[in-house]
Order: structure tokens, then C-alpha cells, then sequence
């Protein structure tokens, strides 16, 4: 595969869906796509683990210093429990642990107890997870010594679950697939584990499948396995550019008299009527918005930045925090 030239990549800049198969890690997709983009500066949305299949932003470039403000959306998430067994990793790579017998018209049973699951609950993590304990993913401890250093009690958190459905079982396999949509933090196999509680037995994740990443769905994003991996003129494009990725912040063009101001990052302060042209006023006066992106007129440079209205100026004080592109 021939690799983009540096010069081509350097100012590369933006978010790649990818659809990941199923037996890779997250980590193995950003690894490939700093290869096939010949850039450093690779990172993903929200880990996937490497059962799991479907939805995997990647962000590329100065886009990664994105991340805090495109991670809070909603995510949905297809998957399957198998019930009476329960592993110690919650999936179908682990060593089971329990089995307990799965009661009959168990569809029936689950469908009375999802209503526990609606709204704001509180969850344990899995202990085979990338969350991390004085600074050391929970994973790591496990590998190495089969246990934590504290209870993983104390990693308890209350997660939101705005919607919970069954979209069809398998009795002869004893297994149950859910759909839901959830916010950030939530681990989809503890969700499993305690469904299968709940109705007095236990279970654990043999499919599960991202859908949605607010606002972004798998069906448009790249398929990625170790079978097919794509070149650079493929991926670049299906880039989202930065300003497509937050729609709803503003963009303004300065002209190159604030160029080495917005280079160095200063504070700036910038007469209203020089955004006239550029921007509706009336939202930014009321400071109702307080991020724009900021760029110079033709250069690639841009800044994500706060913006606060001095009325007593009559003009925007602009505060570069975040270097773009």
C-alpha cells in the first residue's frame, strides 16, 4: 500500500467512521490508520472491545484534541446474552465462574424487570476493562495476578439508559438480543450480567454490536477487519471535518492581520463589525455561544476557542484553546 506523502498529511484534520469486525482491538485500528494516513496524531471515540463489532470514530490529526467535546452523545448498542453461564471477562472470551439454571418463559421474565434498567442507574464495571484503578487499567491487573488491588465496588457509577427493548431470543439457545441506547460510560456486559440477575440466574455478552455514536450511525462508516483494510484516498474521502463534527459551534475568518495574535494563541480582541459579514451577531452579543472555531483567511490554520461579548469595547474578547490545524 502506498502511503500519502507527508506533506499531503500534515494538515490532515477530521473524524473516520469505521465499522470494526469482530477479534481486533481498538488499539489494532488506530495502529492501521497511522499507517495509512502517514500521521502520528490517530485516536479513537469510546473503546470497543475486541469481540464487540460496529461503530468506532477515529479521529485524526488536531481533531483529537476534540474528543471532551464530542463524547458526551448518546450510543446504541445491539447485543446478545447467553444465559446460565457467567465469565469472569462477561463475554465469550473469558473462564467461566457460575452457572446457574435459567427459569422457564425467561423472555416473559426479562420483559418485567427491564423497566429497572430505564433511566439513571448505578453500575459496576466489568473487572476486564479498560477503566483504570491508581492509574492502571483494570485489565492489566487481572492478566497478571487474577485480581484487583480494591474491590471493584469502588468503581460503582451511575450511568443513564434512555431506552431498553427486546428485539428477539433464541430458546433453544437460552439467549436473549436487547437494543439500547444509552449514555456515555455505560458497559454493555454489566448490563448483561445484571439483566440476568434479575431474573435469578446469571449470563454473559456473546454478540454486541455499536450502532449509533451521536450523531453518527454504522451505516456510514468504513467496514474495517484484518481481511480488508483500505487505502489513504479511500479514508480521507469519507472525513468529517472539524466543523462538520460540532455543527452546531460557529465558524469565523479573520483577516491576516490577526494571524500572528491566533498563531501564538493570544487572547483577542475583535471589533464587531469586523464579523459582521461573516457571522449572525445577535447569538454571539447575547453570549449565548461560548465556542466558535476560529481561522485565518487563506491558511489552513484553526483554533477551537471560548468568545465572551465586551459590550464596553463593542467587541469580541476571542480566547484560542485549542490548537486545530
Amino acid at each position: 500500500m502506498e502511503k500519502p506523502s507527508t506533506d499531503f498529511t500534515k494538515n490532515l484534520c477530521g473524524l473516520v467512521l469505521i465499522d470494526k469486525g469482530a477479534g481486533i482491538s481498538s488499539h489494532k485500528v488506530v495502529s492501521a490508520m497511522r499507517k495509512i494516513l502517514n500521521i502520528d496524531k490517530v485516536g479513537h471515540l469510546g473503546t470497543l472491545d475486541p469481540f464487540a463489532t460496529g461503530l468506532l470514530p477515529i479521529l485524526v490529526g488536531g481533531a483529537t484534541r476534540l474528543s471532551d467535546e464530542i463524547m458526551d452523545g448518546k450510543k446504541q448498542y445491539l447485543f446478545t446474552i447467553s444465559l446460565g453461564k457467567e465469565t469472569d471477562t462477561l463475554d465469550n472470551y473469558g473462564r467461566v465462574i457460575d452457572e446457574v439454571a435459567v427459569p422457564e418463559n425467561y423472555p416473559e421474565k426479562i420483559k418485567t424487570v427491564l423497566h429497572n434498567f430505564i433511566g439513571d442507574i448505578e453500575q459496576v464495571p466489568p473487572v476486564y476493562s479498560a477503566l483504570k484503578m491508581n492509574g492502571k487499567p483494570l485489565y492489566e491487573y487481572m492478566r497478571a495476578t487474577g485480581k484487583l488491588p480494591d474491590s471493584i465496588e469502588t468503581k460503582k457509577r451511575q450511568v443513564h439508559i434512555e431506552s431498553l427493548e427486546i428485539v428477539g431470543c433464541d430458546e433453544a439457545d437460552k439467549s436473549i438480543t436487547l437494543r439500547v441506547l444509552c449514555g456515555k460510560g455505560t458497559y454493555v456486559r454489566s448490563l448483561a450480567r445484571d439483566i440476568s440477575k434479575a431474573i435469578n440466574t446469571v449470563g454473559h455478552c456473546i454478540q454486541l454490536r455499536r450502532e449509533y455514536v451521536e450523531p453518527w450511525s454504522v451505516e456510514n462508516a468504513l467496514f474495517f477487519s484484518l481481511e480488508k483494510i483500505f487505502d489513504s484516498q479511500e479514508v480521507i474521502q469519507v472525513m468529517i471535518t472539524p466543523e462538520q463534527m460540532l455543527p452546531h459551534v460557529p465558524k469565523i475568518i479573520l483577516n491576516s492581520e490577526f494571524l500572528k495574535s491566533l498563531s501564538s494563541g493570544n487572547v483577542m480582541y475583535v471589533p464587531e463589525g469586523i464579523l459582521e459579514s461573516t457571522i449572525e451577531l445577535n447569538s454571539l452579543k447575547n453570549n449565548t455561544i461560548k465556542n466558535i472555531f476560529v481561522s485565518i483567511d487563506n491558511t489552513p490554520l484553526m483554533f477551537f476557542s471560548e468568545i465572551e461579548y465586551i459590550e464596553e469595547k463593542k467587541s469580541f474578547k476571542i480566547m484560542p484553546k485549542k490548537k486545530i490545524i
